[in-house]
Formats: C-alpha cells, structure tokens, sequence
C-alpha cells in the first residue's frame, strides 16, 4: 500500500513538473518575459547600425527635402529632416524662408520623430498647414526606415565646403562662375551665374502687368535697351535670351539630383548650350578639389 502511495506521489510530482515546462516554453515563444514591452526602436523594425542618407529631387519650386539618420546598436540616436533651397544649398529658416508655418511643421516633426522614433505614432495634426511638406516627410523617413532595415548604410561622397570655380574666358561680354555646395557629402546647393566684365548695352524682355514677356507682329518677344555695368550679374533684367535662365535651372537641378556630373541626360534640355556647356564644365572644376 505505501509503495503504490509513494508511486501516485511520484507520478503527481512529474506531471507538476512536466505542465510548469511547458508553461515556460509558451512564454518563451511568445517573445520571452512578459514583463520586456518593446521598445520605440523596437517598433520600426530591426535596424542595422550605420549611417543613412536621403536626398529628395530639386522640386519646381527650387527646393527639397533631404533626411539623415545614425544607427548604433539597434537604436536611432540621432535624426535631422530638412529642406534645403537649391539656389544657395541652406536650410529653410525665417531668414530665407517666408513661410512660417512650414518651418514650424518642418520644426515640429523632428521632434515627435526624435521622441517617439516611430513614424506611425506621428501626430501630423498636430500642426496645421504645409500639407506637402507632411506627405514629403511621411514618404522619405519611411524610405529611410526600409534602407536602415536592410542594412544600405550612406557614404559621403565629397567633403563639406564651398567650391567655386570661374570661366577663363568670357562668352558676348559676361563671364560665368560657379558656386557649388556640400552638405553631409552631397552637392546640396548650385549657383551658376554670369557677370558683365565691363560696361556695356544689352537688352531685356518687356513684360505685361501679368508679367508676361509682350510680343511684336512677329510673335517674337518685345524688347529695349538697357545699360549694363561692369560686374552686374546677368538677368531678365539685362539679358533678352530667356531660355537661358531656364537651362540654368535645369542643370541645377540635374546635378543635384544626381549629386554630380557624372551620366546627366542634358539631352532632356535644349537651348543655350553654351551655357548648360560651361555650367557642367564649371561645377565639374569646382568639385576637383571636394573629392
């Protein structure tokens, strides 16, 4: 009779044993403790440490947004979203930038981000307006995010400055230079432009009250004469070939995106090839020394 009790006992014990074991392997495929809440870095995913980069195209209001971020042991520790004016290569701030509740939008997102450091816990309510510049934030930190996941960490291309190179010869009395800037390794900022090297007549458009070019019977531009000083720069001001501002533009803004001379499809812009010649020229001569 003992040796039966003492058997029951046994088996009773070893049943106690065997369901508490299979308690604990529960747990542990559930996710461990479940005590360990995750984290905010824990709820973008696995990220791989390293650096990353994005940079947005040059919009056709001459500005974008470009967003950098650092990884270090599986956690985002630091973050900076910013949009950048191509002309100049700064920041949007209240000195450049008219726009006030953009900068405060702009302002308050890297907040939230650098808090929460989740993109789905932003509250894009919280300030009102710059609509494009939420959806613009939305869509490059979630493209960043994707990168940092896999890992395709951003090295820096060229080293941060200011780069100008000058034309050695002047082209019908103006002379072209280049001011090219870097930011984080990339060309963030372009501007080319052209100076009168002395005194002399040039002519520009006249332009309606709508600021129209006006035309003549021959469906050409209008326009008169204009004196020019020596170092003005060339403008619809003082200059009547208009296309040429917009080859300027369209440079710019293949160089930026491309982040350097390299490949650019400059056939996609027409007129002006002197100048979209010696601009490419130029900015090539100005980044020499930034490699």
């Amino acid at each position: 009779m003992k040796r039966r009790l003492s058997l029951l006992i046994l088996a009773t014990v070893l049943i106690a044993a065997l369901l508490a074991g299979c308690g604990n392997q529960e747990k542990e495929t559930a996710g461990g403790d479940a005590n360990d809440t995750p984290t905010a870095d824990e709820a973008v995913g696995n990220l791989q440490d390293g650096t990353y980069l994005i940079k947005d195209p040059v919009s056709d209001h001459g500005n974008y947004g470009m967003v950098k971020m650092e990884v270090a042991d599986g956690e985002i520790s630091s973050f900076s979203y910013v949009e950048i004016l191509a002309n100049s290569g700064e920041e949007k701030n209240e000195g450049n930038y008219k726009y006030q509740e953009g900068l405060e939008v702009i302002k308050n997102l890297n907040e939230q981000f650098n808090e929460k450091k989740d993109l789905d816990e932003i509250d894009f309510d919280a300030v009102s307006g710059a609509t494009h510049t939420k959806e613009g934030f939305k869509d490059i930190v979630s493209r960043l995010l994707a990168q940092a996941e896999k890992g395709e960490t951003y090295t820096p291309v060229y080293t941060d400055g200011e780069y100008t190179a000058k034309a050695e010869e002047a082209s019908h009395g103006w002379l072209g230079e280049v001011v090219v800037v870097v930011k984080d390794g990339q060309i963030v900022g372009i501007d080319y432009f052209e100076s009168a090297v002395e005194d002399m007549e040039s002519n520009k458009v006249v332009f309606d009250e709508d600021n129209k070019p006006v035309t003549d019977s021959d469906g050409k531009p209008k326009t008169e004469p204009v004196e020019v000083k020596a170092g003005d720069r060339k403008s619809v001001d003082n200059y009547a070939y208009l296309d040429s501002f917009d080859v300027i533009k369209g440079v710019q803004k293949l160089i930026i995106d491309n982040n350097g001379t390299e490949n650019l499809d400059v056939d996609s812009i027409t007129g002006a090839t002197n100048t979209r010649t010696t601009m490419i020229e130029l900015v090539e001569k100005a980044l020499e020394s930034a490699k």
